[in-house]
């Protein structure tokens, strides 16, 4: 049976980005969203497992890989200036079966929101003393595939609309996604 490990990003005292027309976070829209997509995934006969942010992000990686899951997804939201909108996914430059999950997936999640296709991201940490890209220590720290999933900008009155809207078909395209890039695997 695949482990899949679905790290909730953020934290209850750190929620990340926020929409302040609706009062919601990143970690408050997306806790109930990776527990929905627990519930798709184990419908397939997968395991798996959720992953709190309860230590610094450098340790998170650590953490993660303890878990000894076959891949890895992180829960995130974009935001910028409460109009931009669009799906993305994050994957390690180095990692081939990375760009092969983040595709999978984000493939479903715009087919599902129907926003703009903002495409794959290849991310790096931190190297030869210059800052990394958001997210890359994790993407390239974990022992397994792992890509962080951007499906729309929260600070957008009408994309979190939307996702609020097709939570429970959001959830369905993330364990579509992961499913399909299992394929025979499974």
């Amino acid at each position: 049976m695949k482990t899949i490990a679905l790290i909730i990003g953020h934290s209850a005292k750190s929620g990340g980005a926020a929409n302040r027309t609706h009062g919601i976070n990143e970690f408050q829209f997306n806790g109930p969203l990776a527990h929905c997509v627990a519930e798709k995934l184990m419908l397939y006969g997968f395991d798996p497992i959720i992953v709190y942010r309860d230590c610094s992000y450098s340790k998170l990686p650590k953490k993660v890989n303890q878990t000894g899951a076959d891949l890895a997804v992180s829960f995130h939201c974009n935001a910028f200036n409460d109009k931009s909108n669009g799906s993305e996914t994050l994957y390690y430059k180095n990692s081939s079966k990375g760009i092969l999950l983040a595709s999978a997936i984000q493939k479903e999640v715009v087919q599902c929101l129907g926003l703009k296709d903002r495409g794959l991201k290849p991310c790096v940490a931190s190297y030869k003393g210059k800052a990394g890209d958001r997210g890359g220590l994790l993407l390239q720290k974990t022992s397994m595939p792992c890509v962080i999933v951007e499906p729309f900008f929260i600070d957008s009155d009408s994309s979190l609309e939307l996702a609020q809207e097709r939570f429970d078909d959001l959830a369905k395209a993330y364990a579509l996604g992961i499913k399909n890039f299992l394929g025979d695997d499974i």
